[in-house]
């Protein structure tokens, strides 16, 4: 027989303190009931503990009608759900509240919101969320352009092992001028100085937002290849001059051109984002530079009746014929794959 829940008047102002048993264990409980796929009982066991304001509970619930698990998706009550647990400092909440803004899931790309809830989470320490602020100064979304800073950040998220963050910054090591570079990493331990103790992963539900990050196309790092011209300095912008151009760049020095993400090759389909992680490094213990010189994605598709499935996807391919020879050479090491048009962003 489950447990009654008890809330005795006197308890109620210690449960929404942090590090309280009581209220962690009943959250955890809720994290139990989710991980065993009964997310109604998870919804029941974290509601109480929410309207107290506890921020794992109210950033569990987030994750539930986010994802439309044992409710109606409702992007909405997801957003209210994670703005009380970012208000009160946790992180989860304050990354999957910036990337609503950022996909534009609330009917709108809203790049003002979206750079607040995620600078705030990158700099307490939260490696997806620099991974995209760092992309963000990279191509100029709704901050000025600015290389160091982007490298500053990518480099972070980087050494919290986010493998797109790593693959970026060693595409803007062949990039980026060693002045730029020396700099970003001068700058980048003064980025996270407020960082404040971690969330308690434990009573936390993962959920579709982190691989929604890695799929983002708008992320280009690194961009274009620089111009042979230098760019106007603020000095030459005020009286119409341009410095002088550098010598052009060797072209070893220049970054390979990336193809188009027209198609994609995929290797497997998982029922967690977790198997689908663990599929991927055994791809690369195996097989090495075949797989480890493609961006990996992981797509989420819901199919309603059969449930979510994380399918493991390698990119880009420009045409058909690029993605048939490389999924050729997978099947003749044993793996199985095959290969599909690029999904439309939503």
């Amino acid at each position: 027989m489950k447990k009654p829940v008890i809330i005795l008047p006197f308890l109620l102002s210690a449960l929404t303190l942090p590090g309280i048993t009581i209220a962690s264990a009943t959250v955890s409980d809720g994290v139990s009931a989710y991980e065993a796929g009964d997310y109604v009982r998870a919804r029941e066991e974290w509601l109480p503990y929410a309207a107290l304001g506890n921020p794992n509970a109210l950033y569990n619930l987030g994750q539930l009608y986010r994802m439309g698990r044992g409710v109606e998706r409702d992007y909405k009550k997801a957003e209210e759900y994670y703005l009380r647990a970012a208000e009160k400092g946790h992180v989860g909440a304050q990354r999957n509240l910036g990337t609503l803004h950022y996909f534009g899931r609330l009917g709108k790309v809203d790049m003002e919101q979206a750079y607040k809830w995620l600078y705030r989470a990158a700099g307490n320490g939260d490696a997806r969320s620099q991974y995209i602020v760092g992309t963000m100064y990279y191509n100029g979304q709704h901050v000025a352009k600015n290389e160091t800073d982007a490298y500053a950040w990518i480099h972070l998220s980087a050494e919290q092992g986010i493998r797109d963050a790593i693959k970026a910054q060693d595409k803007l090591k062949a990039y980026l001028d060693s002045d730029t570079i020396q700099a970003a990493l001068a700058r980048a331990p003064g980025l996270v100085g407020s960082y404040r103790v971690a969330d308690n992963r434990d009573l936390m539900v993962d959920g579709q937002n982190e691989q929604e990050i890695e799929q983002a196309t708008t992320l280009d790092v690194p961009g274009p290849a620089k111009q042979d011209t230098a760019p106007v300095s603020p000095v030459a912008e005020a009286t119409g001059q341009a410095k002088p151009a550098p010598a052009p760049a060797s072209a070893a020095s220049q970054p390979a051109v990336i193809a188009s993400d027209n198609y994609r090759v995929q290797v497997g389909s998982f029922r967690s984002s977790e198997e689908a992680e663990r599929a991927l490094d055994g791809l690369s213990q195996r097989l090495g530079s075949l797989v480890d010189d493609h961006e990996a994605v992981i797509q989420i598709v819901d199919i309603r009746d059969k449930g979510v499935f994380y399918r493991l996807q390698l990119r880009p391919f420009g045409t058909r014929d690029a993605a048939n020879d490389y999924c050729g050479r997978l099947k003749d090491k044993g793996i199985d794959c095959y290969t599909m048009k690029t999904p439309p962003q939503p």
